[in-house]
């Protein structure tokens, strides 16, 4: 199945939804561009943690952007031109972009290339997924399909327990993924809808669907939409 060109497809969802997996899944099924919007927060937290720069100081941070360029390409992640594709799975660099990226600067600016990057693979005819939780809303709005990816916060919490082996009990992993979401819907910069239909969303939940059969709906609607042949 090939696109009729390029085009993007926009993916949000809450915690532990599976979008991350469905995104990376969905781009190699149609042979096109993952763009993993949140490498580039890792990237940043990772150049200030090298160079000793107070993640928790704001203007510091800010004043960091300038000595940061940010490039995926060939399914790697490059920082100032350094591939650190396999160093921003650490753990220092996961809490870290989560300090970072509530700072409106350096959420404008990664925005602004992350829609850079976007563009330049659609006009090379890739079909771009991109997925967070604000892809649809800020970073992709105009993207030709958005879809929204969620589960039963029970599902989600049973699944981020065992992926990430926490040791806590289930019932506090839940009470985590609740609050975690009311976060992400209630913040003051880029919220994630609370209501994605009325956003335009194609909502897909995935509590009683593998992952396979997930990218499998969302190749179907894709089709719908006439947007792959």
């Amino acid at each position: 199945m090939n696109p009729q060109k390029g085009f993007s497809i926009a993916i949000d969802g809450p915690v532990a939804s599976g979008k991350g997996t469905i995104a990376r899944m969905l781009a190699e099924r149609l042979n096109g561009f993952d763009l993993y919007t949140g490498a580039m927060y890792r990237c940043v937290a990772l150049y200030c943690i090298e160079n000793a720069i107070d993640l928790t100081a704001e203007s510091l941070v800010v004043n960091a952007l300038s000595n940061i360029q940010l490039d995926l390409r060939d399914k790697k992640i490059f920082l100032n031109n350094k591939d650190v594709t396999e160093r921003i799975k650490e753990s220092d660099t996961a809490s870290g972009s989560s300090v970072v990226g509530v700072y409106l600067q350096v959420r404008r600016t990664l925005v602004k290339r992350q829609q850079e990057i976007a563009q330049r693979e659609i006009e090379n005819g890739k079909v771009v997924v991109a997925e967070g939780r604000d892809v649809g809303t800020v970073v992709l709005p105009n993207a030709q399909i958005k879809i929204f990816i969620t589960a039963d916060p029970l599902v989600r919490a049973k699944r981020r327990k065992e992926q990430e082996n926490l040791p806590e009990e289930l019932e506090e992993v839940l009470e985590e993924v609740r609050k975690r979401d009311y976060r992400d819907t209630h913040r003051d910069l880029d919220p994630m809808v609370s209501e994605p239909e009325k956003f335009g969303y194609f909502i897909v939940d995935t509590s009683n669907q593998t992952q396979e059969e997930s990218v499998a709906t969302i190749m179907e609607e894709i089709k719908k939409r006439g947007l792959i042949q």
